[in-house]
């Protein structure tokens, strides 16, 4: 319209081809447009002085409008097709989130660095490498890197909110690091330049059963033929004995019960013998008896594989996993069971019940308290009685012999001490067993049990330290978020009303 009321009447129809020309070079829409107009004789673009164009493929008229759409298929189709397999524009890599500060990690897990270090040097099936995925300014994932090699089960642990997800999301490919330095290599191949070689040996098992109106041997043929498995019944077949499915194999999906339903989507996920599996929730929703079951197949298929186990339950965690990782954004704590209780939760929890609970008063609770405070340097005691019942934390470096000479009541209430040939004979655990027996009858207690920590102690006693909270908390209490001088503020404010 511009061309139309601006442009001397000569030069109308040479400016609206150039226009359309231009324009249509660079969007597809617009030849589109043009040949609406060429259709109609709209602004007399068919005219070539007193007469029409005679031949309709000439280039200013549709061969113009043909020539540029082929071209402009070919080009997106190829930018699609590139850009789906993982290529991204460097335009679209540029970091726009702020870089991690270097007093952020002083308090991380010692284990963190080298394992970091290791993932860069070795050939694990499955390799980590400084993951970083920001969603504008909010940083989800931070410089995570691990590996996980062939027959090893690696459960990634954290809070709600803590990047499990998105970490996932980045090993499946699905969404792409935010730094350049980051990658993630399944058998050597980089899941973000060769998305589909990488894929080919991936297998998942999502959290929700994704299931059709199918058998749940038709389930394992489709997603077997969908990947392109050579031998598809025999491949089938094999997946259904590992998992423990052949009896139900011709049995629909949705009559299946949770537990085989799980099955399923774990079988699916076998389909093609891919040499990383990721796991997210295996057994959610699952009773304890199917549980055990699921977990057993887990152990069953687990050899020669890559598994990475993502999960809300410690148990569970601690049962398959050879290690584990707890990470809050960043990865906070890694190693095996063994080693996260020795670095985080090294003590024996002990718990003790009183021979006349739930009647017991305040005094014999209380000589039971100073008792652990005399006898166990270091201990650690709730504060609350339940009924006669009470809980102390006993640090494993302190019960591993005293250098003090042990303390022991006798009947008649004396404190007397100990030999020191019985103080010596006395190490680790044997010390505390000593301990309590020799004062169980004074001091009245009927039961005791003495424990390790367990992995769910471990991982609130390492989300603490990190002052970690969950994303629903702090959605709830906008308070508790803010910089310190923020939080500063606010109490001060606080504050000055209490004092006006």
């Amino acid at each position: 319209m511009c061309i139309i009321t601006y442009v001397p009447a000569a030069d109308t129809n040479r400016d609206i081809n150039i226009a359309t020309w231009t324009i249509g070079a660079f969007f597809p829409s617009a030849n589109l447009l043009r040949a609406l107009f060429l259709t109609f004789n709209e602004f007399s673009v068919l005219c070539h002085g007193t007469k029409v164009a005679s031949y309709p493929g000439g280039w200013d008229v549709y061969g113009s409008c043909i020539a540029y759409l082929i071209i402009q298929s070919v080009l997106l189709a190829t930018f699609l097709v590139a850009y789906d397999s993982g290529w991204r524009p460097a335009v679209l890599g540029r970091k726009k989130h702020k870089a991690q500060e270097l007093e952020e990690t002083d308090d991380v897990d010692p284990a963190v660095y080298p394992e970091a270090v290791r993932v860069e040097q070795c050939k694990d099936e499955l390799r980590v490498l400084h993951a970083t995925k920001a969603f504008g300014l909010n940083v989800a994932v931070q410089d995570v890197s691990f590996g996980v090699p062939k027959g090893e089960t690696f459960a990634l642990l954290g809070p709600n909110g803590a990047g499990k997800s998105t970490t996932i999301g980045l090993i499946r490919g699905d969404t792409r690091p935010s730094e350049g330095q980051s990658d993630i290599l399944i058998e050597d191949t980089s899941i973000i330049s060769h998305r589909a070689a990488a894929r080919s040996n991936l297998g998942v098992c999502p959290q929700f059963d994704a299931m059709d109106q199918m058998t749940a041997i038709e389930h394992l043929r489709f997603y077997a033929r969908a990947r392109g498995v050579p031998n598809v019944e025999h491949n089938v077949e094999q997946v259904l004995h590992a998992v423990g499915l052949a009896p139900f194999k011709s049995r629909m999906a949705g009559k299946l019960s949770g537990g085989n339903k799980r099955k399923l989507s774990l079988g699916i996920a076998l389909i093609g013998n891919p040499s990383v599996v990721l796991l997210d929730e295996p057994s959610s929703g699952m009773d304890a008896a199917s549980k055990r079951v699921m977990w057993r197949t887990l152990r069953a298929v687990s050899a020669g594989r890559s598994l990475v186990l993502t999960t809300h339950s410690m148990e569970e965690a601690d049962a398959l996993a050879d290690r584990a990782g707890i990470m809050a954004r960043k990865m906070l704590a890694l190693g095996t069971s063994d080693q996260l209780r020795k670095k985080h939760g090294d003590a024996y929890h002990v718990h003790l019940v009183h021979r006349n609970a739930p009647n017991t008063s305040e005094s014999e609770m209380n000589n039971i308290k100073a008792f652990i405070q005399r006898t166990f340097p270091g201990a650690v005691t709730e504060e609350r009685v339940f009924h006669g019942q009470l809980r102390f934390s006993v640090p494993n470096d302190r019960t591993a012999g005293y250098d003090d000479t042990p303390e022991i009541l006798d009947k008649s209430g004396t404190v007397t001490s100990a030999s020191p040939a019985h103080a010596s004979s006395r190490t680790g655990i044997s010390a505390l067993f000593a301990e309590l027996e020799a004062s169980k009858e004074k001091l009245g207690f009927e039961y005791y049990s003495v424990s390790q920590a367990t992995l769910d102690q471990v991982f609130l006693s390492i989300v603490n330290k990190h002052n970690v909270m969950e994303e629903n908390y702090v959605r709830e209490h906008p308070k508790a978020k803010g910089t310190v001088l923020q939080r500063l503020g606010r109490g001060v404010k606080d504050r000055v009303h209490l004092c006006f």
